[in-house]
């Protein structure tokens, strides 16, 4: 089964301050790094059986893939929560593996990712972005619906699927767009 997909037309952003004892930083490329990247995405992204390996795999052969553009949330000090933005083409930017530890959600953090990774995709020139998500991931797709994304109709069983999430999530009108971000229609999942 395909990804849910979602698009976000992207407007001028700076990066947050911190705030209730969470900051941010960009990866520095460690050792240290990629095992807390991978620690926080084995919490609902990558699988246990993966290793680090993942990084490689998903992140450094992935096209538009620089290091500068992968941010870690921090608790005290500590990796909490990881997003990355892709560049792949003019204009375009990618929203990939975004993650968090379980202890730090519903605290703020997927606000605080997004404020991050809208700054980052205006920073690289972006005019859109993109995500793939999961309908399982129900926090995170909330998160990215407050952030100004909406679900994309990209193949002919999308209706349905984002109706019947949307439905089952409380949502009772929500716009859906086609991929070049132009309104296809509003989904009503009560009606």
């Amino acid at each position: 089964m395909k990804h849910l997909k979602m698009y976000h037309k992207v407007s001028p952003a700076e990066y947050p301050q911190s705030f209730g004892g969470f900051s941010f930083r960009r990866f520095d490329g460690s050792g240290s790094d990629i095992s807390a990247w991978d620690e926080i995405c084995r919490n609902g992204i990558i699988g246990e059986d993966e290793g680090e390996e993942a990084f490689t795999r998903r992140m450094l052969e992935a096209e538009g893939y620089r290091p500068e553009n992968v941010f870690f949330v921090l608790l005290d000090g500590k990796p909490v929560a990881t997003a990355t933005v892709l560049c792949p083409e003019k204009g375009v930017g990618t929203v990939h593996m975004v993650a968090a530890l379980p202890e730090v959600r519903g605290k703020g953090v997927g606000r605080y990712l997004a404020e991050i990774f809208n700054a980052c995709l205006y920073e690289c020139g972006c005019e859109r972005a993109f995500l793939l998500t999961n309908e399982f991931r129900v926090p995170a797709i909330r998160s990215y619906l407050r952030a100004g994304f909406l679900p994309v109709l990209y193949e002919e069983d999308m209706e349905s699927r984002w109706s019947s999430w949307l439905g089952e999530n409380g949502y009772s009108e929500v716009e859906a767009v086609g991929e070049n971000g132009e309104l296809i229609k509003t989904l009503c999942p009560d009606k």
